[in-house]
Parts: structure tokens; sequence; C-alpha cells
């Protein structure tokens, strides 16, 4: 029996199964095995013309790849770490058509080739870069290598700059549909969707795109392929929040519509918004105290100089035809929604 947890899930090491060849996570499908004596840094800086780069495979391969990363470099993706960027022809076929910085990880001797297309190539793990933050870092096929998964992701985690992204690429189990395990020598770890995610998630990624059937050669015609940010903490996600509040309303306003709604998705942060007042149409509310304020009817000489809030999503248009034939002027009304809708 292993003495480790699952370094997917975390499911404890008295409930995997063990095998001559691998261990077994029955909750996530995690396999796994320790690395060869030969395996590691010193094993791979050995190695050279990884890739035969005229096959037709490998040209499918990385025309896919190329399309992947050209679907994610908006204006703001300015500098790219791939990580096990091979000879580099994946980032020079990037470079060709996007004006972006492209580096390079690469521990076998194919860097000398990667060095007269790329950027910069670091001849080292990913641990010991010291470099100015990267938009995204996209990693195939190198995952499975590593035997440490969780101090890999963190470094590649440090590496990330506020609002990157990870484009993650993984054989799928074996990596064929007709093979039951994966017999590469140099591939420690077999991942599921599920261990793939849950791998991510407990590193603090939030996954938000995974897909499968990815092509990378005649015998890996099956890999999965996530997409995931770094999980902002709930400080974090609650500046962000009381930010689109400032920047949608501008100032103190007017609560309107003192429901479900205002008790989810307003009164959590009333402490630190600047409300002037809570109004609703109904008297069954009013008199109800929320954050320091009573629930009353409105009123124009008391609330005309605020915008109002209007602390409704199902009800929301109801409520704004109400205030517009009360004679509010349009601009002063907000909708929830136009707050808490992700674009």
């Amino acid at each position: 029996m292993t003495d480790t947890a699952c370094p997917c899930c975390a499911t404890p090491a008295s409930a995997l199964a063990t095998s001559p060849d691998y261990t077994a996570c029955q909750r996530c499908g995690h396999r796994w095995r320790s690395p060869a004596e030969q395996a590691g840094s010193k094993y791979y800086a050995s190695l050279v013309q990884r890739n035969d780069t005229q096959a037709p495979w490998f040209q499918k391969k990385t025309a896919d790849r190329a399309s992947a990363l050209a679907n994610l470099l908006t204006p703001k993706v300015r500098r790219i770490l791939e990580i096990g960027c091979a000879e580099g022809t994946l980032g020079r076929a990037i470079k060709a058509t996007h004006a972006v910085v492209y580096d390079g990880v690469e521990l076998s001797q194919d860097r000398e080739h990667a060095r007269l297309k790329l950027d910069r190539v670091f001849p080292t793990s990913a641990s010991q870069i010291e470099s100015a933050p990267y938009d995204l870092i996209a990693s195939f096929h190198v995952l499975e290598h590593i035997a440490e998964l969780g101090p890999e992701l963190q470094a590649w985690r440090r590496l990330l700059a506020p609002g990157g992204q990870v484009l993650i690429e993984v054989p799928h189990g074996a990596g064929h549909p007709l093979l039951t395990s994966d017999r590469n020598p140099e591939h420690l770890h077999q991942f599921t969707p599920s261990s793939l995610a849950m791998l991510l998630a407990n590193q603090g990624f939030t996954c938000h795109q995974l897909s499968l059937g990815h092509y990378e050669s005649p015998v890996y015609p099956d890999s999965i392929r996530a997409l995931a940010r770094v999980q902002p903490c709930a400080s974090e996600r609650r500046a962000a929040l009381l930010q689109r509040f400032h920047q949608r309303i501008g100032g103190p306003f007017v609560a309107y519509g003192i429901g479900g709604d205002f008790q989810n998705y307003v009164l959590p942060l009333a402490n630190a918004l600047p409300i002037q007042a809570l109004a609703d149409t109904s008297p069954a509310q009013w008199g109800r105290q929320f954050a320091g304020h009573a629930v009353a009817a409105y009123d124009g000489q008391r609330h005309g100089a605020y915008p109002l809030l209007i602390c409704s999503i199902r009800f929301g248009a109801a409520i704004r035809q109400h205030l517009l034939d009360l004679g509010l002027a349009p601009e002063r009304l907000i909708g929830l929604e136009e707050i808490y809708e992700v674009a």
C-alpha cells in the first residue's frame, strides 16, 4: 500500500488501490507511479531531436495548438510562456502572426533550436525562473512527466500575471481509446477529466474550460485540454464586486426593492456600500431594519438626489416601469443585473 495521498484529489493513502505498475485513486480515477531512477532533469537534459518536425502528425498537432493559442490572444495577452517548448515550432508559428513575447522552458537539447525562434528559453524548471509575469502559460504533454504535480503548478501560478490563464494538455488516461494503460516509461501520471480538474482546484485554479479528444500523435490521439485561471481569494472577490458597484453607481444611492435579491446580493456588502436609504412599494416591508436603515416608501423629496439601485432580478423590469411611471428619470435607475452580469 502506498503511503502518499492522491496527488490530484488528496484522497488518503488508505483508500487507494495499488498494483505492480500504478497506484490508482478510485475517487478521481487518477493513476500514477514513482519515476524511474534515470528520470528527472538530468535525464531530459541528455535528450535531443524529440520530434520529427516534418511528420504529418507533428504538423497536424502544431496547427491545432496554434489555433487554440490564437483564440486566447486578446490585446491584453502580451507575454506567453510555454512549458516544454521543444524546438520552438509552436512559438514560432504564434510569433509569425501575433506581436507577443514568447518564452519557453525546455530541459532537452532541443532548447538550442528553440533559442533561434523564441524570445527566451529557460533550461531549468519553472520553479527556478525569475521573470516578469506571463499573461498565458501553455503546457502540452508535459504534466504527465512531472513527479511532483503540486509544486509544479504552484511555480506556474507564481509566474502568472493577475488575470492570466494556463492552458494544459495531457493524455486522457492511456491517450488512446484502444489502450488500457500508458506504458511510456517517461509518463508518471494518467489523468482523467476529474483528476485534472481536481488537481487544478486543489492548487488554487478554477478550470473554466475542459475538453477531450485532442490530437497529439497517432498513439496519443485522445488528450484532455483544460483552460484555467487562478482562483481569487474571498477578499479579492469582495473587492472586485465592490469595485463594480462603485463603477456603475458612482456614489451614494438608494436601494429599491428590499426582497430576497437585496438580502442575497446587496446586504452582505452593505457595510462597505454608500447606501443612503432603503425603499420598497410594499407596506409589509416598511419599518424593517437592514444595515442601520429602516425600509420606507420612496420619497421624492428625501431620495430625489440619489440614483436608485433596483435590487431585484426577477421583478426588475416591473419595478423599473413603476418608477418611470412615478416620473423618475431613466438615467437614475440602475438594475442589479448591470452590476452582476459577467461579460
